[in-house]
């Protein structure tokens, strides 16, 4: 005797884990459907998502890694970006004006009431970190009363200022005399230093800096150090 269609596929669904839901609606007879909810599915719904709920959370708490790196309130202050050769063609000019620099430390010097640091430029990218000193424009001086230890701040760290223009001071450089522009520091950003292999190296690590790429330089992306504001 053959085995009605619906019990067979009562059978089937039982030994999968659907259950069949039964519904009366017309005299014509019951129609059958299945239940889309199987054994397990509740469990595996939850699952997905706390996943989903720890990788908003880890991409959240990433994100200010990867933002710029003054403050909201500087950049608003300092408004569209004046041209660093505008600004060292007419420093006086601009005095008042905030502006966002980067570059390389060349110098440092301790005076009467200041820290005098010689930058030279560097554009920045989209974080404000200092590119390559090879596309530098010129060079400036940041002022700072605050401590900045020697040791720290060495010659070649690259840093970004931001902070107001403060007129122009003399520089001599190879016999030749220019009118610098002076940044009175507002908040002072050291970039971590990069090391660089001559070989396959990974995974490498520095304990302070983070993880390093083979054939290259460490990440940059893990954390700057220490900055004041």
């Amino acid at each position: 005797m053959p085995i009605p269609l619906w019990r067979s596929l009562k059978r089937t669904s039982a030994r999968r884990g659907v259950r069949v839901v039964q519904a009366c609606g017309s005299a014509s007879g019951c129609a059958r459907a299945f239940d889309p909810i199987s054994r397990g599915g509740k469990g595996r719904a939850t699952l997905s998502a706390s996943l989903l709920f720890l990788f908003m959370s880890f991409v959240v708490l990433s994100f200010p890694a990867l933002a710029a790196v003054m403050s909201q309130q500087l950049r608003d202050e300092a408004g569209i970006p004046v041209l660093f050769e505008d600004l060292l063609a007419s420093p006086r000019e601009y005095t008042g004006r905030v502006v966002i620099l980067g570059g390389q430390i060349l110098a440092m010097q301790n005076e009467r009431d200041c820290w005098v640091l010689t930058v030279i430029q560097a554009p920045l990218d989209w974080r404000e970190r200092p590119k390559s000193r090879d596309l530098s424009q010129g060079r400036f001086f940041v002022t700072t009363s605050k401590f900045l230890d020697p040791e720290v701040y060495v010659k070649g760290r690259r840093l970004t200022v931001g902070g107001r223009v403060a007129g122009a001071r003399q520089q001599s450089v190879d016999g030749a005399t220019f009118r610098l522009p002076v940044i009175e520091a507002q908040e002072l950003y050291l970039w971590p230093k990069t090391t660089h292999f001559f070989g396959p190296c990974y995974p490498c690590y520095e304990s302070w800096y983070g993880p390093s790429y083979p054939w290259g330089y460490s990440d940059p992306w893990w954390g700057p150090y220490p900055q004041w504001r």
